[in-house]
């Protein structure tokens, strides 16, 4: 969205600028009363009227920039944090995970070798 304020600001500049130049050109080729230091004098005004205005939009360019830039490396440092917090919650997942794992297998093997006793102590009794 900054690049499209920035495109906006150096559009309006430049057109200001051109239609400044415009003007004076106009004003100059129709003769706008008759002196000639007059119409010199308002070419050089809105030369300079247009200097200013492309001056702030240059200002505003470079204003737009350096917001940017802030943003994006706020924006970064929010990313890495997030990713970091992110790891260490992913981590402790993982322990307690290992930790469950360990126990679901120490009573599944526990209940299995139950169950191999208990089979043998009734193939016991069906044999004679």
């Amino acid at each position: 969205m900054g690049d499209i304020d920035f495109r906006l600001r150096r559009a309006g500049a430049l057109l200001a600028a051109v239609a400044a130049i415009g003007g004076g050109v106009l004003l100059g080729g129709c003769g706008g009363g008759g002196s000639s230091t007059g119409a010199s004098s308002e070419v050089s005004t809105g030369a300079e009227s247009a200097k200013k205005e492309a001056e702030g939009g240059i200002e505003a360019a470079e204003n737009g920039i350096e917001q940017g830039k802030k943003t994006a490396e706020e924006g970064l440092e929010k990313g890495k944090e997030q990713a970091e917090k992110g790891l260490e919650e992913a981590k402790e997942k993982l322990e307690n995970s290992k930790g469950e794992g360990k126990k679901s297998f120490e009573e599944a093997k526990e209940k299995a070798e139950e169950a191999v006793e208990e089979a043998k102590k009734k193939a016991e009794e069906l044999l004679p």
